[in-house]
């Protein structure tokens, strides 16, 4: 299953989602267009079942790292930078720009499955953080909708736009230190931001 959701991707990203066919995947994925249907009944089908396939399998609310709440939340982040932002993922989310148009459900679907599950992965982790005083009547939806912007923001955009750009990790990481700096109390004095060198 892996393979041939695999082959739909890089099918999708490099075809666009409604000059694709199901020939096309099958093809890619070296089985037969029968079998694409026993398992698939639409591309439409399939296309989510990708887009589940690519979520990370850990469950990060429930993740059994060791640590504080803000080094799991710093963790979490970490990781869905490491999903969101490799080239792979860049080209899925320009074709879902894209086919807005013709295709307006798949942008509807990546929120669904992408952005409203790591949403909520990140508002089950903030219920064990100590937020910062100023924070602590905002919904956490709220707050972790802002966490997202903070974090992946200027990255994403300049990822989705400018073929040149080059991710630094070593930013994005200060950027996450930030983002959590501005909402979270820290646990101790190994969770607060380091200082500038």
């Amino acid at each position: 299953m892996t393979q041939l959701l695999a082959a739909a991707k890089d099918t999708f990203t490099r075809k666009g989602f409604a000059a694709t066919t199901m020939d096309d995947i099958a093809g890619a994925a070296r089985m037969s267009k029968k079998t694409l249907y026993k398992l698939f009944e639409s591309k439409t089908e399939l296309f989510r079942a990708m887009l589940l396939g690519s979520l990370p399998d850990t469950d990060f609310a429930d993740a059994p790292w060791e640590g504080s709440p803000t080094s799991r939340l710093r963790n979490t982040l970490r990781e869905a930078a490491d999903v969101a932002l490799t080239p792979g993922e860049i080209a899925l989310q320009r074709l879902i720009i894209g086919e807005r148009q013709a295709s307006p459900a798949l942008g509807r679907m990546f929120a669904e499955i992408i952005i409203d599950a790591g949403t909520e992965r990140v508002v089950d982790l903030l219920k064990a953080v100590r937020l910062q005083p100023r924070f602590e009547a905002v919904p956490l939806r709220l707050i972790a909708e802002m966490l997202f912007g903070m974090v992946f923001g200027h990255d994403h955009f300049r990822l989705l736009t400018d073929t040149g750009f080059r991710l630094n990790r070593r930013v994005l990481d200060r950027r996450i230190d930030l983002a959590i700096a501005t909402f979270c109390a820290p646990d101790d004095q190994a969770d607060e931001l380091p200082r500038r060198g």
